[in-house]
């Protein structure tokens, strides 16, 4: 029987990243490329220049460039603030609510049919990821929340597939990883001792504060992809750190 998320965590905003669909390439970097603000259905282009720079890591746009970017097909580049049709066009990346199979769909995200869930939230608990293109839709998380069920892709998997044996059901440990060269706010999962991969880079910071004020659980939900592209995921829930002096 399916477990599905109870605590389900409405998204404050949505990251819109990018990243190369050639598995060929080396650079499998996720690039957050623009912003998209749910209270006005608007978005906003992150611009080449220190804006591009602070929400990738001090890294500069031409790098999206050489690989291939052009910018999101729905919003021509050229133009900075996009504030009509967006969600419109960001819902086109998942199935419509009225095909029949909407529910197994759902349920692939542990979204419970029996919830009449947002755009805004289908979006970001999907991340309405397609196959023929790079774009993903990314909840960076509300840090102020300390109530939430997540079903997460682990970043890295592949790195680590080979060298860590995991089951469905696992219980597996989320520690932050203040050493990590390339991200100071880095959040690792880990079975026993063995790290097996990160929480997005773009949630990493929220992570840090959830594991100090709240109470952080994962296990393994699933394992699947391809030998070429191996995918793992998880149910982490977030809960209010209960004070054993209180008692």
């Amino acid at each position: 029987m399916t477990e599905f998320l109870d605590q389900i965590c409405e998204p404050k905003g949505l990251i819109v990243a990018w990243q190369s669909s050639d598995l060929r390439g080396e650079n499998r970097y996720r690039y957050a490329i623009g912003v998209v603000n749910p209270l006005d259905a608007t978005f906003r282009y992150f611009r080449p220049g220190p804006e591009f720079s602070e929400h990738n890591q001090g890294r500069d746009y031409s790098e999206t460039e050489a690989l291939g970017y052009r910018g999101y097909p729905a919003f021509d580049r050229s133009q900075d603030l996009h504030t009509t049709g967006v969600m419109e066009a960001l819902m086109r990346r998942l199935p419509p609510r009225t095909r029949s199979d909407f529910d197994a769909y759902a349920a692939r995200f542990l979204l419970p049919p029996s919830r009449t869930l947002s755009d805004v939230t289908l979006l970001g608990r999907t991340e309405a990821t397609l196959p023929s293109d790079g774009f993903s839709v990314v909840d960076p998380l509300d840090p102020t929340i300390d109530h939430c069920d997540l079903l997460l892709e682990v970043a890295g998997f592949r790195h680590y597939a080979d060298k860590v044996s995991l089951t469905g059901g696992q219980s597996i440990g989320v520690i932050a990883d203040p050493g990590n060269p390339f991200d100071r706010n880095a959040v690792e999962f880990r079975a026993g001792t063995a790290k097996f991969g990160n929480v997005n880079r773009l949630q990493a910071a929220t992570f840090r504060h959830w594991l100090n004020v709240a109470d952080v659980h994962a296990r393994v939900e699933r394992l699947n992809g391809t030998p070429a592209r191996p995918r793992v995921f998880v149910l982490v829930t977030v809960r209010p750190r209960v004070n054993a002096l209180a008692a």
